[in-house]
């Protein structure tokens, strides 16, 4: 028995007929699983970015491995109800395999009354409105390019307001054994 009114054409009851049989073959289990961003096919992780509204503004371009793609879509309905808190651009950071991070609020706004030590992570004076500017402190090597990259992405996720002063690695050790090469590449401080 359809859901068709009585008074519809043979056509529109042979169609509604076909289509209750196709949705009767659908496994409803694959529809499920290909949500499910542990059990989704790594071929199908870009759609589900995109059903998510995952772009390049969230990291998606910097996720450049399959886990890291994984964490990125994880929860993120729950990440994005939270942009541009301070936890949230942490998170970025660990979903994207960058590790911990500081991030320094009020970045340009110090005075000199012994609170900080200015060490090239301050800056000293500022303005009124220097209140929303902040930095962020990274643990790893990170690139040029990356650093470009991820200044994108704060800028994307962060209130208007918020102005990133720099990105800062200079503590992050690059040694001379052949594993980085330096070629402009990397650099040795702020982005």
């Amino acid at each position: 028995m359809g859901i068709m009114p009585s008074g519809s054409t043979p056509l529109q009851h042979m169609l509604a007929q076909i289509t209750t049989e196709e949705l009767a073959a659908i496994d409803c289990r694959e529809i499920i699983r290909a949500h499910d961003t542990a059990a989704c096919d790594e071929k199908w992780l870009p759609w589900l970015a995109w059903e998510n509204s995952i772009g390049d503004a969230e990291g998606w371009m910097f996720a450049e491995t399959e886990e890291a793609q994984r964490r990125l879509i994880t929860d993120f309905v729950a990440k994005h109800q939270n942009k541009g808190t301070p936890a949230v651009i942490r998170r970025l950071f660990r979903d994207l395999q960058l590790g911990e991070v500081d991030i320094i609020e009020r970045a340009s706004f110090l005075r000199w009354n012994g609170a900080a030590k200015f060490d090239g992570t301050y800056r000293f004076g500022g303005e009124a409105g220097d209140w929303a500017k902040y930095a962020v402190i990274v643990r790893r090597p990170v690139s040029n390019r990356q650093a470009a990259q991820l200044r994108d992405i704060l800028g994307q996720i962060t209130p208007l307001r918020c102005e990133l002063v720099y990105i800062d690695f200079r503590n992050t050790p690059l040694k001379w054994n052949g594993e980085i090469t330096f070629d402009g590449t990397y650099n040795f401080g702020a982005a």
